[in-house]
């Protein structure tokens, strides 16, 4: 995906919003079919949460990981503001981002077009790059990052993955048990949580699902930017 918060910093998720030309398609040349097919099926899978079919589409021997990751980075945004929608209502669930980034990318993709040199392939919607991609053995392949294609930034995105996944457990029952009276009250205490999960801030003593002491460090914005492709 384009792409998460914390996730900006290693891949940097999952999915950053791009203007489109009022949603309208354009029947796109012979040469720019292949990649801009092969770039709709591998958002299509990371929207489905489809890792393993994701990873088919990208080339790297360790895409696996990365998708799986991505995936996991999403699905925790999603339940985070599943459950905020569900107590607070769905506009004030849009403070999360998920839906309308979901949404921005797929109407990306419609009016997308593919700028094809050799073996070398970029997906763009209007000016903004969405993919870059590889032709290998024939079949056109999504490449990831620089960043993803070592041990240091995999890890950095499956830990930010992980953390978040964390968070969206704690906070997201505790939202739905109305523990809390805000929207901005549980999104602060996601990031606080994900920072803990990830070993930036120390709980001193606060439970689960607790609002962190105002004093704390704040992550950045959730659904900031995404994985960079």
């Amino acid at each position: 995906m384009i792409g998460f918060a914390r996730a900006g910093r290693a891949a940097a998720a999952l999915l950053a919003l791009a203007a489109c030309a009022a949603g309208r398609t354009r029947p796109p040349a012979a040469a720019e079919a292949a990649p801009l097919e092969a770039t709709r099926a591998f958002y299509r899978a990371l929207h489905a949460g489809d890792a393993s079919g994701a990873a088919r589409l990208v080339d790297g021997p360790r895409a696996g990981e990365a998708t799986a990751a991505f995936v996991q980075l999403a699905r925790a945004y999603e339940a985070l503001e599943q459950a905020i929608a569900a107590r607070f209502g769905r506009e004030a669930a849009r403070a999360v981002g998920y839906a309308e980034r979901v949404a921005a990318e797929e109407d990306a993709l419609r009016s997308a077009r593919a700028e094809v040199q050799g073996d070398r392939a970029t997906v763009l919607s209007e000016e903004r790059p969405l993919a870059t991609l590889r032709r290998v053995d024939g079949a056109w392949k999504v490449v990831l990052e620089e960043a993803l294609a070592d041990e240091h930034g995999l890890a950095a995105l499956a830990g930010e993955a992980e953390a978040s996944a964390v968070a969206a457990e704690k906070v997201g029952p505790a939202v739905r048990g109305g523990l809390f009276d805000s929207a901005a009250d549980a999104l602060e205490t996601f990031r606080n949580e994900a920072d803990i999960a990830r070993g930036g801030l120390v709980p001193d003593g606060e439970g689960p699902g607790e609002p962190a002491s105002p004093d704390a460090e704040q992550p950045g914005e959730p659904l900031e930017g995404g994985p960079e492709l």
